[in-house]
């Protein structure tokens, strides 16, 4: 412990600045790690408030530390090869940025294979089904239906302006009525 104070104590004030931001940033992403890990990186106590194309999406918890850690280390080991402390500053900022630029990147990359998972109901025009339950005519209610949509064999609410249609019929999907949530549909002949 007294050689690590001493080491401390034989560092330029640069240097002692660079050290602090780098390991401090370094600390505290960690501990950004940590709280993702155990808490979940989706609540909002850990959320970065990151939209795809957000103005300034750079400026994230995320981009902070990364600009930090890169930009501190990087300064540090520009001084110890001798550089000024004006240029190490510099050179530390420059790739502090490129740091954050790329984190930031990577994310937008990351989010664009995120799916949602709701389901789209008006992809199920034109698909066939199954009657469920019975279906009224006329448009006096709704019976169920299965279907396979986005992929899962689903079950759900459908209406028929025609006749009614019983238990087991083939049916076609010709519309969404998104104001009540239905399938409208129609009996294949």
């Amino acid at each position: 412990m007294t050689s690590l104070i001493d080491t401390w104590q034989h560092l330029s004030c640069a240097e002692q600045i660079f050290s602090a931001i780098g390991l401090i940033s370094n600390l505290l992403f960690v501990l950004y790690l940590l709280l993702s890990f155990f808490i979940g990186g989706d609540h909002a106590e850990l959320s970065d408030g990151f939209a795809g194309d957000a103005l300034l999406p750079i400026l994230s918890i995320r981009g902070f530390l990364a600009f930090a850690m890169f930009m501190g280390w990087t300064a540090l080991a520009a001084l110890r090869a001798g550089l000024g402390t004006p240029l190490s500053t510099l050179i530390g900022i420059g790739v502090g940025w490129l740091a954050a630029w790329l984190v930031w990147r990577m994310l937008r990359w990351i989010l664009r294979w995120q799916s949602s998972g709701t389901m789209d109901l008006h992809n199920a025009i034109g698909l066939i089904g199954q009657v469920y339950i019975p279906i009224p005519g006329a448009g006096q209610g709704a019976g169920k239906i299965t279907i396979e949509v986005q992929g899962a064999l689903r079950e759900l609410d459908a209406v028929s302006f025609d006749n009614m249609i019983p238990t087991r019929q083939s049916v076609v999907v010709v519309d969404f009525d998104a104001a009540h949530h239905v399938l409208v549909v129609r009996a294949v002949e």
